[in-house]
């Protein structure tokens, strides 16, 4: 290989020094010369300039130079460069012919600004020669701005051809420069080389053949169409520079269209080199062929249309000629095709007299260039026919400045007496419908509303009209959900016929009405679904009569509220669901203590004024879902449904809705005059059992009631024994812990955190309660009750300035002065609107160092009002207070709140930890938190650690700080085993 890289060396050698010698044989006669140049880059598909050496103004540029520069030739010569401003300056200039004149620098790279001031990037190729005898520049530039990425094969092209002084060489140069670009290859073949061809590395490429091809096995001559092998051999033996079309044999098994123009330069000693340049247009050739025969599947269908096709020269304004028609003339003007040929004007007479002024006026209007013309107009025949016509046309002036219309003409007389007589039919219908009170419509295909006649047109005006284009769900009514539109929908797309769909919407004054459809589905003349069309009638009449005998057959007339009839019908419901559902539910039955004493004393009229203000009242204290109900007289009852599902948690929250009629009712009324203060006695009854009848739950919650009148009134009982006595519990232990708040039984354990080397970095504060009967309480015996009866607010308050108290004690120690304690927040601690000034408070007042405190937030804290949320924990982060999302990965775990609140903590829940060694998922979860707290810069504490597995799982996936039984248990101050035994209060 690398002797035959030397033989090829020496050739390429060889062939410079022959074309020097034919240079300067050709530089001897300068007319010769300038011959040679003008022939040959003329035509050169790159920019070609010559300038005198001794002042750089231009003596001729080829085509090529016009179209990259935007200048003409005529603009150009006699010019330089910097006059023309196509360089940027003068000192860019000197510095490109600097390189020129040093030594080995041909060509180089410049800016170059267009006419048009487009900034281009353009390669400059520059060698001397003498014409006339005064020295010349010979310039080549060629556009390289989107070229780069080939500068490797150009390079290596400038290279092969450096020496290359003379004009043939710049033309090679530029083939070379362009072939991969444009898919282009040049071959040359000199007879000093042994008359062998030498081949571009892009004609290689083109061919389809090996670099390494030895071409004088006539291989590549062999690829030539064989009806093409004629032609082409004799062009290389013309070597006239015309253009040569033939088809190459690719060896991807496609036949490639291949354009060639071959010449031969003759040196003055006889030698001589012939190249050519080869360009694959394959493309051009197909997209052609596809042209044709559009347009040749263009005229056949033409041919066969029902409309009059065709292409009119005009010559005047009155005056033209067809170059096609189609045959369809025949029937729209009964003139042949070859009679319109001949005379235009055979078309143009059977235009009724009446409509050819029009005509002719219209046609002169669209006269313009990408102008259009339609105008409908009359024929009349010898026989006394009279058709109408409608023609369209598009104008386009031509290059030559011939206008030129394309268009047809259609004959639309049935079509115009089918209209006429659809116009009657619809005038008969629209007059009947705006004369009924009902209304008509239609809805497409696609369920779109797409007519509307009527009455409802008329009532409704623009409000109604606004509909079209619209689907009835998209339109929308107060009555229908989702759910009901999916029925209806399911009617419409099965093509049944539905009768008295019921909507109520508001009118265009904001008012509620009533309307009925009713629709059967229709079909085109194929048999096609076409859509809906029916008649809607306004029921708001009817709705309100009902409404009304609805109201007096289910509602109390003083109060509104359901009556005896609709509370039993929905208890029935109630049970029913409640027992498949397993969710508990609740009656509380109300009375109203010494009722009859004012009914008495002052009247039923106040009495009855009372009644209705205790509904309102009612109403207030439960949830839209529950029902309050009127059974008679003064007693009332409350259904509550969808309690939860563990006993304890239902009674409790039946306990709090109690509570809360009891305070509600407990208000003073204002009955006119009077001011009145009355209480209700309640009695409560439970149900989860679908086989309980009501009466016997009315009964239940009676006895309960009359349990609390016993009682002494305005209380309440439950009638399960069981139930009563959790109350009692319950509310036993709501009073001794407002008494232990008093009393100062409350204490705080804390358990250590502590980091990989096991050294305790901080602690957590965990209240717990030393009861004097029972004992030391945890606190998931007594925390749901104070967060439930508020008392959450003064326990957290007490949490909050112990763990201060502490952390300032530990401040003034050097073995504990690190530490940090972290204190749990509730949500309704929270929630309070002097939260942050507390937190603020409660730190000055025990000098506590804020850097050191940590609150811990739960993520159901975060899912309420998130901005109040940033508000607090962003003015609390000012004064250093910091941050710990407590439980994480057991509740909402959203990464929006991570990238709003100024966390400083994560701690992976205790769940995940206990199975991590176990537990693929549990892995992985923990894995992932602490992932994403390195990503987002946090920390992240593993609480519930018990074993050494655990904690060297966890160290290993990168977890620092541990918390859990493995170090310590929740422990008295005093037991914290810390460097400095004397670090407790």
């Amino acid at each position: 290989m690398k002797k035959e890289g030397a033989m090829a060396s020496n050739d390429l050698a060889a062939q410079v020094e022959a074309l020097q010698h034919a240079l300067q044989a050709a530089q001897a006669d300068a007319a010769r010369a300038h011959s040679l140049l003008q022939g040959s880059f003329w035509d050169s598909p790159a920019a070609i300039l010559i300038s005198r050496r001794s002042d750089g103004r231009f003596v001729e540029v080829n085509h090529k130079w016009c179209v990259i520069s935007g200048y003409s030739r005529e603009e150009t010569l006699g010019k330089t460069t910097l006059e023309m401003g196509v360089w940027p300056d003068a000192q860019v200039r000197e510095a490109t012919l600097a390189r020129l004149r040093s030594a080995g620098a041909r060509t180089v790279d410049l800016p170059f600004v267009t006419r048009d001031g487009r900034s281009l990037l353009l390669q400059l190729d520059a060698a001397f020669i003498d014409i006339d005898g005064e020295p010349h520049y010979v310039s080549q530039l060629t556009d390289v701005t989107q070229q780069r990425k080939a500068q490797a094969v150009i390079e290596e092209s400038e290279r092969a051809l450096q020496k290359l002084n003379d004009e043939l060489t710049a033309k090679v140069e530029i083939f070379e420069l362009t072939e991969n670009l444009a898919r282009v290859g040049h071959w040359t073949m000199a007879d000093f080389n042994a008359k062998q061809q030498q081949w571009s590395a892009g004609l290689y490429a083109l061919g389809g053949i090996p670099t390494d091809t030895d071409l004088s096995t006539g291989v590549a001559r062999g690829r030539i169409h064989p009806e093409d092998r004629a032609a082409f051999i004799q062009a290389r033996t013309q070597l006239d520079g015309s253009t040569l079309e033939y088809r190459w044999m690719h060896p991807d098994g496609k036949v490639h269209w291949m354009r060639s123009r071959m010449r031969r330069h003759q040196g003055r000693d006889g030698s001589y080199l012939d190249y050519g340049v080869v360009q694959d247009f394959t493309e051009e050739q197909e997209a052609k062929q596809a042209l044709q025969d559009r347009l040749g599947l263009v005229q056949r269908l033409t041919s066969r249309l029902p409309e009059m096709v065709f292409q009119f020269a005009r010559h005047g304004k009155q005056s033209g000629a067809f170059v096609f028609v189609s045959d369809a003339v025949q029937d729209v003007f009964r003139v042949s095709p070859e009679q319109a040929y001949a005379d235009s004007t055979r078309i143009f007479r059977h235009i009724h007299p009446d409509d050819m002024p029009g005509m002719v006026r219209s046609m002169q209007e669209g006269a313009g260039h990408g102008q259009t013309w339609a105008y409908e107009f009359r024929v009349r025949f010898d026989d006394g026919t009279t058709r109408v016509l409608f023609g369209k046309a598009i104008t386009f002036v031509e290059a030559n400045g011939q206008a030129m219309a394309y268009g047809s003409i259609t004959d639309v007389t049935d079509h115009k007496a089918s209209q006429a007589s659809l116009r009657e039919s619809e005038e008969r219908f629209r007059a009947l419908t705006e004369l009924s009170s009902d209304w008509y419509w239609e809805q497409d295909a696609q369920f779109r509303l797409s007519r509307l006649d009527g009455a409802m047109v008329h009532k409704g005006g623009g409000q109604a009209l606004a509909g079209l284009g619209k689907t009835r769900w998209d339109i929308g009514a107060l009555n229908m959900g989702p759910a009901d539109w999916d029925a209806h929908r399911a009617i419409l797309k099965s093509h049944a016929v539905f009768h008295d769909l019921e909507l109520q919407e508001l009118d265009y004054k904001g008012r509620p009405y009533w309307m009925s459809l009713s629709g059967a589905p229709f079909f085109d003349a194929d048999g096609r679904f076409a859509g809906y069309r029916g008649v809607g009638r306004n029921i708001t009449g009817r709705k309100r009569a009902e409404e009304k005998i609805e109201k007096l057959a289910y509602y109390d007339v003083l109060t509104g509220l359901p009556n005896r009839r609709l509370l039993m019908d929905r208890l029935h419901y109630a049970l029913a669901t409640s027992g498949r559902d397993k969710t508990p539910g609740a009656l509380l039955f109300i009375d109203l203590d010494n009722f009859k004493d004012l009914n008495d004393t002052q009247g039923h009229d106040v009495g009855d004024m009372l009644l209705l203000q205790v509904a309102q009242r009612l109403v207030t204290c439960v949830r839209e879902t529950d029902t309050v109900a009127r059974l008679g007289g003064d007693e009332f009852v409350v259904m509550l449904q969808n309690l939860d599902t563990a006993l304890d948690q239902a009674t409790a929250q039946v306990e709090l809705v109690g509570k809360k009629i009891l305070a509600a009712l407990n208000q003073t009324y204002r009955l006119g005059a009077l001011e009145h203060h009355s209480t209700p006695s309640i009695g409560v009854a439970l149900f989860e059992d679908q086989h309980q009848s009501v009466d016997d739950l009315l009964k239940q919650a009676d006895l309960a009631m009359y349990e609390s009148k016993s009682a002494g009134r305005n209380t309440m009982r439950f009638f399960d024994p069981t139930m009563q006595a959790l109350v009692a519990q319950r509310t036993a232990l709501e009073s001794d812990l407002r008494l232990g708040l008093q009393r100062g039984e409350l204490l705080l354990h804390y358990q250590p955190v502590v980091d990989a080397h096991s050294r305790v970095v901080g602690v957590e504060a965990l209240v717990r309660w030393q009861h004097p009967q029972r004992g030391l309480v945890p606190p998931n015996a007594f925390i749901s009750i104070a967060e439930q009866t508020g008392l959450i607010l003064a326990l957290g308050g007490w949490v909050l300035d112990a763990a201060c108290r502490q952390l300032a004690f530990w401040s003034h120690r050097s073995a504990t002065a690190a530490l940090t304690v972290a204190v749990n927040v509730s949500a309704r601690q929270f929630r309070h609107p002097e939260f942050v000034e507390q937190v603020m408070d409660t730190v000055r007042r025990t000098q506590a160092s804020p850097q050191l405190l940590r609150l811990e937030l739960t993520e159901s804290l975060l899912l309420g009002d998130t901005q109040d949320t940033v508000r607090k924990m962003g003015e609390l982060r000012e004064h250093g207070v910091q941050f710990s999302l407590d439980d994480f990965g057991t509740g909402y775990s959203s990464l929006s709140y991570l990238k709003l609140l100024p966390l400083e903590q994560l701690k992976i829940d205790q769940s995940f930890v206990r199975d991590v060694l176990t537990d693929p998922n549990d892995a992985a979860i923990a894995r992932t938190i602490l992932a994403l707290g390195q990503s987002l810069g946090l920390s992240v504490v593993a609480e519930g650690v018990e074993t050494a597995g655990q904690r060297d799982f966890l160290l290993q996936c990168g977890c620092t700080l541990f918390q859990g039984y493995l170090f310590s248990k929740p422990v008295p101050v005093e037991q914290l085993l810390l460097d400095d035994p004397a670090a407790h209060i």
